[in-house]
């Protein structure tokens, strides 16, 4: 990530980078590596440490600054879309998985991972306006930012369905354990 995160700072005026904000992501990108490991330390530092919502966490500003180096959102027909879909996917499963550490329930870590993953998704939109507000990047169409919430809301819908079933399989997996332990094998 490092080096991609150098790329849009040592070569700023390559075309794929024109318009696209690329400054503000070099600043905040990075901080993702520090949220999963300051919340998990934030609430207790249960085990075990939850590398697979870690990744994918980081995977999201990866996969962003490797898409704009390769100039796929331009090159590309419905790019974005495809993109925003499969970033909320990952947003909401990461709060899936998180809230999966947790007695909530299955309904209500379905809810939890659907609100704050479209939420995340909406404070995404908020930055790209804010990025074109003060001159970091181009102007958004009112329908591109629709399509894109849209999107969002149905990777979102996916996330956190992904995390229930993952959650599931981790519950049944623990249980199968802990029946072979009680049972002397």
């Amino acid at each position: 990530m490092l080096v991609l995160l150098l790329l849009p700072l040592l070569k700023p005026d390559l075309e794929q980078y024109e318009g696209k904000g690329m400054s503000w992501r070099v600043l905040v990108f990075p901080l993702a590596c520090l949220v999963v490991p300051l919340l998990w330390r934030a609430t207790g530092s249960r085990v075990p440490y939850p590398y697979l919502a870690d990744n994918l966490l980081v995977l999201v500003p990866l996969t962003d600054v490797l898409w704009n180096t390769l100039d796929t959102y331009d090159r590309v027909s419905g790019w974005d879309k495809v993109n925003h879909f499969g970033s909320s996917i990952i947003f909401a499963a990461v709060v899936g998985l998180w809230a999966s550490r947790y007695p909530l329930g299955t309904v209500n870590r379905f809810a939890l991972a659907l609100g704050l993953g479209m939420t995340l998704q909406v404070l995404w939109e908020i930055a790209e306006y804010t990025s074109f507000a003060v001159g970091w990047s181009e102007a958004q169409t009112w329908r591109d930012t629709t399509g894109d919430l849209a999107f969002d809301f149905v990777g979102s819908l996916v996330g956190a369905g992904f995390a229930l079933l993952a959650a599931t399989a981790a519950d049944e997996s623990l249980e199968a354990e802990t029946a072979v332990a009680y049972a002397g094998r």
